[in-house]
């Protein structure tokens, strides 16, 4: 007896099948159908049960098709689990959740999964076979962690903006929220069947299923709300500010995050610097081509002597030079935690960049780090001809508490007459000023708190009224900015200490000094360690190179 359920196939006139001629005129539509068939299965048998004879006879192509396109059948079940979770990333980005505000955001974000789950009960099925394999396909498949990382950005820029405006109590993180939503999304279907068993199917019922719903968007407000504060008094604040931070950032974080989570938060300094020496050694890349890295000196001071090593790109001789200086809060860092970023400056700037290795607080607070610096210039400038750099081309620049160091060794080196052809300065520290709007907005991060941000500051230097007051902590607060060289400074919105290289970049502009600002749009601060998690940070170092190149450029007349 012919089995209904599958069609018979009759030649086509020039000997291809009907399936032959659809995979050669649409190979998507072809594949999308062994998607839909496959899934069917994998749902109703699972992963062992499925057949790839049952699901190539009831689809319009071949078995032979299924394996060209999807290798083995674990392929086709990892293709299937990741349109799956692909489909639900998607609708998530069309509810334009940035745009509304954050109470209502997380309630209909809340609310949209449970209506998901409920209707495409598929899906459910599909995480219950994956975790019966304890989720070796999905863990295998990098594709569909990255494509993921969406739903906690949506639920991080959601909970962020709601903490900004005195709404969200703080101390909770976006993966937790993303796991009490699915919990009950996941749960109305999956126990579906036992729950109404035991206890009848009323909450199954679509009256049943509307008061749910409601229920997952109250719960998730209630359990986020400040104290005292009720939903329908949030809900009616106006919210001014929408915090949109770049994808590539939160590929970044989740990596960084979770490779600091196993260090108890109140280590010594020295156990934090060698995990810092540790993780920076995990995420390197590969050098750029033709930069040399293995060139390291030893420089006397007044501190002690102090380590530099050469990134020194091709070129001809004599080469125009960076100074750069590691962030890491004055506590940290080295050199080598900072390889990626200075190697590729070398690169793309053209500059032979000399990383110093200057001394850490609390052991070696101010001034020590600035004695090593000042050495490390004047060495630059005496052995211009064994360095092979033009004295006259040597600019100065850091990141964070390096872009600190960078702006007073400017400012010293002009009250000394020694001239230098440049600063760059990366998310910079230029005052200790936290009633800035970016101190407030950003407070909790991400990535740096301002708690984090002053307890560095104060191990750097213990005493509160020189940092109000001491120029050579503070740049901001020189008396005069004039006669300094050219700025390149870049913020990062996201920064609790935003404005204070905001407030520098307006002061030596009204100094006559030539500025470029960047304003690091969606960035945190310490983004350039995301370099290798999308384009965004190698973009602004190739800004910053070009402009580093474009000075050195400049005749020493003009300049």
């Amino acid at each position: 007896m012919e089995d209904v359920s599958v069609k018979k196939r009759e030649p086509a006139p020039n000997g291809d099948s009907p399936a032959r001629r659809n995979w050669k005129q649409n190979p998507e539509a072809v594949r999308a159908n062994i998607l839909k068939v496959a899934r069917e299965a994998f749902v109703a048998n699972g992963l062992t049960g499925a057949k790839i004879d049952e699901i190539a006879a009831r689809t319009e192509t071949s078995k032979r098709m299924i394996y060209y396109y999807f290798g083995d059948k674990e392929g086709l079940y990892r293709a299937v689990l990741q349109e799956a979770y692909s489909r639900v990333r998607s609708a998530e980005d069309e509810l334009e959740l940035a745009s509304l505000h954050p109470v209502e955001a997380l309630r209909r974000l809340a609310e949209f999964t449970f209506d998901h789950h409920a209707e495409d009960r598929d899906f459910v099925r599909l995480v219950m076979v994956e975790n019966i394999h304890d989720a070796r396909h999905m863990q295998s498949d990098g594709d569909m962690a990255g494509q993921n990382i969406s739903a906690i950005r949506l639920l991080d820029e959601i909970y962020q903006r709601g903490c900004a405006a005195g709404l969200f109590r703080r101390g909770l993180t976006a993966l937790e929220l993303h796991w009490h939503i699915s919990a009950l999304a996941v749960f109305n279907v999956s126990n579906r069947a036992t729950f109404s068993s035991l206890f009848g199917d009323d909450l199954f019922t679509p009256k049943g299923q509307q008061q749910l719903r409601r229920h997952v968007g109250d719960m998730m407000l209630r359990f986020v709300m400040k104290p005292g504060l009720s939903v329908e008094e949030a809900s009616s604040k106006p919210i001014s500010e929408t915090r949109v931070i770049h994808p590539d950032i939160y590929r970044f974080r989740e990596t960084w995050d979770a490779t600091w989570a196993s260090l108890p938060t109140d280590g010594d300094a020295a156990t934090r610097r060698l995990h810092f020496e540790s993780v920076s050694r995990s995420l390197r890349l590969p050098s750029p081509d033709g930069v040399e890295t293995d060139e390291e000196h030893w420089i006397d001071s007044e501190a002690e002597p102090v380590r530099v090593r050469l990134f020194r790109p091709e070129g001809p001789e004599p080469l125009p030079a960076l100074i750069y200086l590691h962030g890491g809060a004055w506590r940290q860092g080295s050199p080598e935690t900072h390889w990626n970023i200075t190697a590729r400056l070398a690169a793309l700037s053209g500059h032979l960049v000399i990383s110093a290795d200057y001394a850490l607080a609390p052991e070696a607070p101010y001034p020590a780090a600035l004695q090593q610096i000042g050495a490390v210039v004047a060495w630059a400038k005496a052995q211009h001809e064994m360095l092979g750099i033009d004295p006259d081309k040597l600019a100065i620049g850091g990141d964070g508490a390096g872009g600190n160091l960078a702006a007073v060794t400017a400012l010293r080196c002009r009250d000394a007459g020694v001239p230098l052809s440049a600063q760059l300065l990366i998310y910079p520290i230029c005052d200790f000023d936290t009633t800035r709007p970016s101190a407030q907005v950003n407070r909790e991060g991400p990535l740096w708190t301002l708690d984090q941000l002053m307890a560095a500051q104060e191990q750097y230097c213990p005493d509160t009224s020189l940092r109000t007051h001491d120029p050579q902590l503070a740049p901001l607060l020189a008396a005069s900015h004039a006669g300094l060289p050219p700025a390149y400074i870049a913020l990062a919105e996201h920064d609790p200490l935003r404005d204070s290289g905001a407030a520098y970049a307006e002061a030596l502009e009204a100094a006559g000094v030539p500025v470029a600002v960047d304003p690091g749009s969606g960035l945190v601060r310490d983004y350039l360690h995301a370099i290798g998690f999308g384009t965004v940070a190698e973009e602004r170092l190739r800004g910053m190179g070009g402009w580093l190149r474009s000075q050195a450029g400049k005749s020493v007349a003009g300049e």
